[in-house]
Order: structure tokens, then C-alpha cells, then sequence
């Protein structure tokens, strides 16, 4: 699915990460010291921030947001909607957007959604904006994107644990006249490589899916947590996110050379690596940052541009962005962006 948005911009990205981390190499006891050396060398993550247990991905893009608004001097009142998306929401019921909306001090009138994305889900919530704004009626909607992941992983899955990541991001669209093109797509047949097989419907929480399995890797988890087929999601990376990227720069009319930057969802180093040569990217547009952080699932795009935007503003590499994010679902998603006159801020820990 394409389309194109001529009334929205983006005024402001702002993100929060955990103050708590986990050096990697402190799993060393558990993993042994060459896996973890391993896995440090080819995903590039080297700590990863843990949400404190009274600590709810909310909380993190409440912290993002109200640093946001207050740096933009934006009145709450003048806020017409807010898109929440995240796979870790506060409750099943009611959504988070709502809670958000409260707690930010948004008015009534103020249109809330809940979007259940993962590392697809910025540019999914994006896209809502843009589709608000193209309606009619809005003229600033506050999208807040993030995950604490970190709490959906068994404690002994080396494949998950040494990888995900907790964090929050905040990011005000505004009603102006930019031209942005977006691509959505859907492959349902690739659920099974990323899920969580117990804790919904489906498959309600019981005594058995709650006891730990021992896989032919060594890796353990239950049902309850976290299952990922890491090769399955690479080769569909590599598959999928190319050809996609080729279609929106068809669209946008850019050559690959002219993009200043390609914010890719950041999963991991070797990933990142492998997409930028295999699409043949000049090797500063691909800015990677997962060094400290991990991968933040539907926060790691606007927490890499927070990150790294100085080094991006210096090298005029915000005028033509592409994003995109792909995973759960399976998800991929793409857009083109104008950053150029975006205030993005360093992230804030809490």
C-alpha cells in the first residue's frame, strides 16, 4: 500500500531511555565469556537499558513528551490526538493512549489511539498522524512510540536477552504543507518467527505455559516470552526492505546519493551493515545506534535521530530522510521525510 501526505510536518522528536543498564559482559557468567564477545562483535550492542519494575513504557514516552512540548512551548490544549504504539501497553484495557491523555494534561476533544506495533510501529503511527491530518480537524497530534522489551525475554534466551533493549519516544506532528510518500506492507504467514505464543486469547496463561523448555540451541524460555526466529527475520529483512526502498525513492523522485539519511529500525549492527551494502548506501547515511541502548523495537528510530542528530545536522543529512522499521507481524514500513527545521532533542534518562 502507497500513499502520499501533503499537510503534515514534523516539529518535534524527543525520546527517554532507562538510567538502569546491563553491560553485557556481565552475562558472561551465564553465557561464557567468547558468546558474549560473540554476539557483542556482530549485533554492535554492548548495553542495553532495563526499565526498573514500576517503570511502564508510558512512563518513558510521558518523560519524552512533556520534554517535548515544554521545548516547543506547545499549550497542551492545542493538542487534537495522540497515537500510542507498543506491544507493552500500561493494562489490557483501557488502551495507553487514553491514560496518556490524562496524564499529559491533553484536552478532552483530544482523539486517542492505540496502535500494537513493534519495530514496524513509528512509521505506522506516523502514517495515523498523516492520515489525521489529511482529514481534517487536526492540527497537532502526538505520536509516542516504545517498548520495555525487556521484560517480554526469559532471563537464560542469549538469542533475545543480549539484543532487546527499553525506550520511549515522543514526536509532535504538526498541520504545514510538506510532501511525504509512505509504503505499508503485511506477510501475517511470518507470525510464528516473532511472537509471544501464550498470554492472549488464543493461548491463555496456564501452569504449562509457564514451564521452561530447553531448545537444540541451549537457549531456554516458555511460552510466555519471547520467541524469535533471528535468521527467519534477517533473510526477511534482506529480502523485503530493499525492493521497498527502491519503489519509495521511486516515488519520492530521489536517487539513492541524494538521501542524507536512511534511518533504518535499528535491530542490529551486522543487519544494518548487511542492508546498507547490499543496497549499495554511501556508508554515512546509514547511522547506526545500538551501542549502548539495544534495539528499542517501535522507539529505536526516533532514539537513534535523538542520538545522533547532531552529527546528521552537520552534515546537512536531514532534508531527505527515509525511514523504516520492519519485524513483528511480519511488519515493514517506509517513509520520506523532511527533518531539516525538526527540533530533535538528546535523549533523557530517567
Amino acid at each position: 500500500m502507497k500513499s502520499k501526505f501533503t499537510q503534515s510536518v514534523i516539529s518535534g522528536i524527543g525520546s527517554a531511555i532507562p538510567s538502569d543498564t546491563v553491560d553485557l559482559t556481565s552475562l558472561s557468567y551465564l553465557y561464557g565469556i567468547d558468546e558474549v564477545k560473540r554476539i557483542i562483535a556482530s549485533t554492535g550492542i554492548e548495553q542495553v537499558r532495563v526499565a526498573r519494575a514500576d517503570q511502564c513504557t508510558s512512563d518513558l514516552c510521558f518523560a519524552a513528551a512533556e520534554r517535548l512540548l515544554d521545548k516547543l512551548e506547545i499549550s497542551r490544549e492545542t493538542i487534537d490526538g495522540i497515537v500510542f504504539v507498543s506491544q507493552t501497553p500500561d493494562y489490557k484495557m483501557p488502551a495507553t493512549s487514553v491514560l496518556l491523555q490524562h496524564r499529559l494534561g491533553l484536552p478532552t476533544t483530544a482523539a486517542a489511539f492505540d496502535i500494537n506495533y513493534g519495530c514496524s510501529g513509528f512509521v505506522y503511527g506516523l502514517y495515523q498522524a498523516a492520515m489525521m491530518m489529511e482529514a481534517g480537524g487536526y492540527v497537532r497530534v502526538l505520536v509516542c512510540s516504545g517498548d520495555t522489551s525487556t521484560r517480554l525475554v526469559h532471563p537464560k534466551d542469549r538469542s533475545v536477552r543480549m539484543v532487546f533493549g527499553d525506550g520511549g519516544s515522543a514526536v509532535l506532528v504538526e498541520k504545514g504543507e510538506s510532501l511525504s510518500h509512505f509504503s505499508l506492507r503485511t506477510d501475517g504467514s511470518g507470525a510464528e518467527n516473532l511472537i509471544i505464543p501464550a498470554g492472549g486469547s488464543r493461548k491463555p496463561l496456564s501452569v504449562e505455559t509457564s514451564i521452561p523448555i530447553e531448545l537444540e540451541d541451549g537457549n531456554i524460555r516458555n511460552e510466555e516470552t519471547l520467541r524469535m526466529n533471528g535468521m527467519e527475520i534477517m533473510s526477511f529483512a534482506l529480502r523485503e526492505i530493499p525492493p521497498m526502498i527502491d519503489e519509495l525513492l521511486h516515488e519520492t523522485g530521489w536517487r539513492k546519493e541524494e538521501v542524507g539519511t536512511f534511518a533504518f529500525h535499528q535491530a542490529n549492527k551486522f543487519m544494518l551493515e548487511y542492508l546498507r551494502k547490499k543496497m549499495k548506501l554511501p556508508l554515512n547515511s546509514v547511522p547506526i545506534a545500538v551501542a549502548t541502548v539495544g534495539n528499542t523495537g517501535p522507539a529505536s528510530i526516533p532514539l537513534m535521530l535523538s542520538l545522533k542528530h547532531r552529527v546528521l545536522t552537520e552534515g546537512n543529512q536531514l532534508q531527505k530522510v527515509i525511514c523504516c522499521g520492519f519485524g513483528v507481524g511480519l511488519s515493514w514500513a517506509s517513509c520520506s521525510l523532511n527533518l531539516s527545521s525538526t527540533l530533535i532533542l538528546d535523549p533523557i534518562e530517567i
